[in-house]
């Protein structure tokens, strides 16, 4: 396809899918494979795919100070390249001292491509077409989902070297077919003196989404393990509804814009936390397949789905460069929040040796987070 026809959302869509929905989320269904074939105990396991998330962390941080900068499409590449050297490095053997530090690059390069690829492909898109591209480019969270949920589990019965490799190879894939695709060009921004609402407003909608920080982490980190072990299901069960959170994630972020432009940003924002905890709170009253399956696909959906109900809520709160600050702290409270909950929740998962105190941990951040929105909304509709 010639590089001038390419659709705007393409590398971010590509992009994404490499650093976010390889990256990151296909840790998650090779997790039971790395503590059954002795590559890492249960606890290392789990505070390795904590690694990613302070990676996360550090790398939103890090982004948000060159986010003005001029090599921002270098910077991306980098990112890129950088996330396809984790995953072929993991394919060593070497233990919780290799692993880890290759799941914190991992964790930084998806930040970095989170923060940094949307803003380089929306500022050279059209304001009425924004939405659309938007939630195009975060359908590669779920085609990786999808893609590692199906394909990794029967991989690593054949072995984890031949798994990550697999996903090293198609990193570098994607890579290569992203690397002259970003545009270079942006259009002229529209300048807004509008301020930032008051200070706790702002304060109770950055805590509300910071809880989905939190909240998500059972799902995103222990499903399939959930499935797999805690179950007794096995390794291809795990996949198979990690694949159904995938699918979720592929429809999540456009069914949400969809949903926001008929009932407002904050009523639709304050629904998903809501429904989202309900979703994660599933699996302690029923592991029925329909039970699961359903649980999987709603979390999936409301994980990317999230992301752009808050992108949405900080341009309709705040304009120009009060917008760009507004959704930097979001960006950043939220892995700070994903963080700390994925070490707190590897901890508690190590005491206990139980999925169930996570889900309730979990759904028990997303309700708070639901209730600091609201308390948000009401302050919004008295201003």
């Amino acid at each position: 396809m010639p590089l001038a026809r390419s659709p705007l959302w393409l590398p971010g869509l590509l992009a994404v899918l490499v650093g976010v929905g390889l990256g990151r989320f296909a840790y998650t269904p090779l997790l039971p494979a790395l503590v059954a074939q002795d590559w890492l105990s249960e606890s290392q396991a789990a505070y390795a795919g904590a690694a990613n998330l302070a990676g996360y962390l550090a790398g939103a941080l890090t982004a948000q100070a060159l986010a003005a900068r001029p090599e921002r499409i270098a910077i991306l590449n980098g990112a890129l390249a950088a996330a396809a050297i984790s995953l072929l490095a993991c394919a060593l053997p070497l233990g919780f001292l290799w692993m880890a530090p290759w799941r914190f690059v991992a964790g930084m390069a998806g930040a970095f491509i989170m923060v940094l690829g949307p803003a380089t492909i929306l500022a050279a898109t059209p304001a009425e077409a924004r939405a659309r591209v938007s939630g195009m480019i975060f359908v590669g969270v779920g085609l990786g989902i999808i893609v590692s949920g199906t394909l990794l589990p029967a991989l690593a019965a054949s072995g984890l070297v031949l798994a990550w490799v697999t996903l090293g190879l198609v990193g570098f894939a994607l890579t290569a077919a992203t690397w002259r695709l970003w545009p270079r060009a942006i259009l002229p921004a529209t300048i807004s003196s509008a301020p930032l609402p008051g200070r706790l407003t702002v304060l109770l909608i950055i805590i509300a989404y910071a809880s989905d920080g939190i909240g998500f982490v059972p799902h995103t980190l222990f499903l399939s393990d959930f499935v797999a072990r805690g179950l007794d299901q096995g390794e291809f069960a795990g996949g198979i509804y990690w694949a159904v959170f995938g699918a979720g994630a592929v429809v999540g972020a456009p069914a949400c814009g969809l949903i926001a432009s008929r009932f407002g940003l904050m009523p639709s924002f304050i629904g998903a936390l809501m429904v989202k905890a309900a979703a994660v709170a599933l699996p302690l009253v029923a592991t029925q397949a329909p039970a699961l399956a359903l649980s999987a696909f709603l979390v999936g959906a409301l994980t990317p789905g999230m992301v752009a109900l808050a992108a949405g809520l900080s341009a309709m709160l705040a304009h120009g460069p009060a917008q760009a600050r507004l959704f930097g702290a979001l960006t950043i409270a939220f892995a700070l929040a994903q963080a700390g909950g994925g070490y707190l929740m590897s901890w508690v998962f190590g005491w206990t040796q139980s999925h169930m105190p996570l889900f309730a941990l979990g759904a028990a951040m997303l309700a708070a987070g639901a209730l600091s929105a609201s308390l948000a909304a009401m302050r919004m509709r008295r201003a």
